[in-house]
């Protein structure tokens, strides 16, 4: 599974890469650590709203849930979502049906275990360009999006540099949008798209052991942790 995402780039580029606005532009700031264990937002692009990036918190709860994101949290944790969760427990199946999204992110954090050891990694596009991420996601009663990745199993690029768990997110390239988001896209096509995802050139970055103890607040201040560059 994967915890912690990146966003990185700026509102004029994501706008610029995608084609569509963001819906409150002045509250984007870019984020190279996103840390789904703490309450935060992620960008998303929603069925119901498909023509501007709006803003959800990273951790999927039930539609109209009336209690805080750590109380449900602490019950079940639900950044990530399974295609056999969508589609077999009830209060996700609503969402898998309605409420597609894509998350927008410059890249995520894997981890390998290797000889007793773990050390972690930053998966990217070669171009450094945001893309997207399979998401549902609901709406809650005070309002606000709440979101979770949807997971697949892991490529053999992406098992190379994350071997603790056999799931990470699914990439959707532009091209797949419209089909993710449509609500004429029947089941088939969707479990398509996450069972058999496009191939993706990624690279990998390995981070050093005190990489996630800074208090970074941009890339400027990552280059320094990045110990060694693989393809």
């Amino acid at each position: 599974m994967i915890y912690k995402l990146s966003n990185e780039a700026g509102r004029e580029e994501i706008e610029k890469e995608f084609g569509i606005p963001f819906r409150y532009p002045n509250l984007y700031l870019p984020n190279p650590i996103i840390n789904g264990f703490h309450e935060t937002n992620l960008c998303v692009v929603t069925m119901e709203n498909p023509n501007k990036i709006s803003f959800a918190i990273w951790g999927l709860m039930p539609q109209d849930f009336k209690e805080d994101w750590q109380i449900f949290q602490d019950k079940t944790n639900t950044l990530n979502v399974q295609m056999d969760e969508l589609q077999s427990v009830g209060w996700m199946q609503d969402s898998y049906k309605k409420r597609r999204c894509l998350i927008i992110a410059t890249g995520f954090y894997t981890h390998l275990l290797e000889n007793g050891n773990t050390c972690s990694y930053y998966i990217y596009k070669p171009s450094e360009k945001p893309f997207y991420l399979a998401g549902t996601y609901n709406r809650l009663n005070d309002g606000f999006l709440c979101t979770a990745l949807t997971v697949g199993k892991t490529d053999p690029f992406v098992s190379s540099y994350h071997n603790i768990s056999n799931r990470a997110p699914v990439i959707l390239p532009k091209e797949q949008a419209s089909d993710w988001l449509s609500k004429d896209s029947d089941a088939k096509r969707l479990e398509e798209i996450i069972q058999n995802p496009k191939k993706v050139k990624l690279k990998a970055k390995r981070l050093s052991n005190e990489f996630f103890l800074k208090n970074l607040s941009s890339n400027t201040q990552l280059g320094p942790l990045f110990v060694g560059l693989q393809h």
